[in-house]
């Protein structure tokens, strides 16, 4: 017999899934997500610990680019994906003064991650979806 507990959880798992799987089938959201899929980004942030919060330079160090302002168009890309709570994200102050904002998962982003073993993932969706094929069909005159 399951307690009350444990079904308040599984209805917060449900409407995570639910919300990771709309985050698949709208537009901008999806494409930005699938950019930092391919890029690994999640997984970067995944391998960093379940409890880390990461800064986009962080990231990008560990990203196959020699592009100077990849961190800075990885903060976007971040910060867009936080405003959508596929990320969470707190300010550090940094000894100079500037303030840096450091990115973690959440549950809903938790459900991109390639080898997410447990609940599967939805990164192979988020790649179908928006791939030029599959868009292609949206403009196919009639």
């Amino acid at each position: 017999m399951g307690s009350i507990g444990s079904k308040v959880k599984e209805s917060d798992h449900d409407h995570e899934c639910v919300n990771a799987m709309l985050f698949s089938t709208s537009d901008v959201v999806p494409k930005v997500l699938n950019a930092t899929i391919e890029l690994g980004v999640l997984e970067i942030m995944a391998k960093a610990g379940p409890d880390a919060h990461l800064s986009a330079t962080e990231i990008a160090s560990q990203l196959p680019t020699q592009n100077p302002n990849a961190p800075s168009m990885l903060d976007r890309m971040l910060r867009f994906l936080a405003t959508h709570s596929l990320l969470s994200c707190l300010p550090r102050i940094l000894e100079d003064g500037s303030l840096e904002t450091l990115y973690a998962l959440t549950p809903a982003s938790k459900f991109f991650l390639i080898g997410n073993e447990n609940e599967g993932s939805l990164a192979p969706l988020s790649a179908l979806a928006n791939h030029p094929a599959t868009q292609s069909v949206w403009y196919i005159p009639y």
